[in-house]
C-alpha cells in the first residue's frame, strides 16, 4: 500500500474540506438545492463530446500511420490513460504508457508506433493551450488586475519552457530513452507488481521500438494535413471543455463570462501539471475558486461551481477509467492464458 499517496491524498481532501468551510458550508447547500439539474447533465453531455473530440483526435494521428484501430478500443484506451493520470502527480505522464500499452495489445502493433501517436497528441494537446493562455494574459491585463496578469506570465513562461523541453526530448533518441524510463518508474509506483512482471519485455521494447517511434515522430511533425485535422479536434475538445464549465455556472444561476472561464480552465491545467498531489486534488479546486474570487464572482458561487465541475470532469472520469484499467487488465490476461493453452496443445506429441 502506497502511504505517502494515501496522505497525498487525503491531505487534498482536507483542502476541499477547507475550502468549503471557507465558503460556507450552509451558503454551498443553499445554492446546490436551486441547481437546475438538466443543465448539470448538458456539462456532462460536454465532457463526453470533449472526450470523443479527443479520441478524434488520437484516431486522425493512428491512422496517419496505416494503423487501424476501432473508435471504441482507442476510447477505451483514453479512459484507462485519464485513471492514471488522475491518480500520479506531475504533469500527468503516468497515463501515456498506459494507453499505449492497452492500445498496442488491442490492435497488436509495435509500441513505438502506438507511442509515436501519444506522444503527437499530447503536443497537439498544447497548441490551443498556449493561445488561450495569451488570449487570457491580455484580458486579464485588460481588467487591470495585477497580481492575476502576474500570475498568469509567471504561468506562460512556465508552459512554455516544460512544452519547449517536452518536444526537445521527443526529438532525441537518447533522451526520449531516458524519459521512457523515467515514466516506468512511475508506472512502477503506481502498479510495482505488474511493472516488475514486464520489466524485460519493457526494456526490450525501449530498446527496439524507440529507433521506429523517432522516426514516426519526425513524421507526424511534418505531416501537415494529419496536423492541422488533429489540431482541429483539439480546438474542438477544449471548446467543449471551457462549455462545461459554463453550463455548471448555469447550472447554479449564475451568469458568468465565456472568457472568464476560460482564464480558471488554463490556471488549473498549469497548476495540475505542477502538483505533487494525485490529479491535483484540493489544490486545483482551492486555486481556481480563488481565481474566480479574483475575478469578481462570489466565494461561495466560486466553490460550488469548482466542486461541480470537478466532479464532472475528474471524479466520475477517474472511476470510469478505474472500471475500464481493470476489464482491459482482466481481458488480457485471459487473452493471454488462451496463447499460452494453444501453445501447450501445439508442442503436445
Amino acid at each position: 500500500m502506497d502511504w505517502k499517496k494515501i496522505g497525498l491524498m487525503g491531505f487534498g481532501l482536507f483542502m476541499i474540506a477547507l475550502l468549503l468551510w471557507w465558503a460556507g458550508i450552509e451558503e454551498v447547500v443553499r445554492i446546490l438545492g436551486r441547481t437546475r439539474w438538466y443543465y448539470l447533465l448538458l456539462a456532462a453531455v460536454m465532457e463526453i463530446l470533449g472526450l470523443l473530440a479527443w479520441g478524434m483526435r488520437w484516431r486522425v494521428l493512428i491512422e496517419s500511420l496505416n494503423m487501424k484501430a476501432p473508435f471504441g478500443k482507442i476510447l477505451r484506451a483514453l479512459l484507462a490513460g485519464i485513471f492514471v493520470n488522475n491518480v500520479t502527480p506531475g504533469a500527468r505522464g503516468g497515463g501515456e504508457p498506459v494507453r499505449m500499452y492497452f492500445l498496442a495489445k488491442e490492435i497488436e502493433r509495435p509500441y513505438g508506433r502506438v507511442f509515436a501517436t501519444v506522444m503527437m497528441d499530447r503536443i497537439l494537446d498544447t497548441v490551443p493551450i498556449v493561445i488561450m493562455l495569451a488570449f487570457s494574459t491580455v484580458y486579464v491585463y485588460s481588467l487591470g488586475s495585477l497580481s492575476l496578469t502576474l500570475i498568469l506570465i509567471g504561468l506562460d513562461v512556465v508552459f512554455a519552457v516544460i512544452t519547449g523541453i517536452a518536444v526537445g526530448i521527443l526529438l532525441s533518441e537518447k533522451k526520449t530513452k531516458g524519459l521512457l524510463y523515467w515514466i516506468y518508474r512511475l508506472f512502477e509506483r503506481f502498479m510495482p507488481k505488474k511493472a516488475e512482471k514486464y520489466r524485460d519485455k519493457f526494456v526490450k521494447a525501449v530498446e527496439v521500438d524507440v529507433p521506429r517511434f523517432q522516426s514516426d515522430f519526425r513524421f507526424l511533425m511534418g505531416h501537415k494535413k494529419t496536423f492541422l485535422l488533429a489540431l482541429i479536434y483539439s480546438s474542438a475538445s477544449w471548446f467543449f471543455t471551457v462549455l462545461r464549465t459554463y453550463c455548471v455556472f448555469g447550472a447554479i444561476e449564475y451568469p458568468v463570462k465565456v472568457i472568464d472561464v476560460m482564464v480558471v480552465q488554463m490556471v488549473g491545467i498549469v497548476v495540475g501539471m505542477l502538483s505533487v498531489i494525485p490529479g491535483g486534488t484540493g489544490l486545483i479546486e482551492a486555486v481556481n475558486s480563488a481565481v474566480y474570487v479574483l475575478l469578481g464572482i462570489n466565494k461561495e458561487v466560486a466553490v460550488t461551481a469548482t466542486l461541480l465541475d470537478r466532479l464532472i470532469s475528474y471524479w466520475i472520469p477517474t472511476g470510469v477509467g478505474a472500471v475500464v484499467t481493470t476489464h482491459f487488465g482482466v481481458r488480457l490476461r485471459a487473452k493471454k492464458s488462451l496463447i499460452e493453452d494453444d501453445n501447450e496443445k501445439r508442442e503436445k506429441p
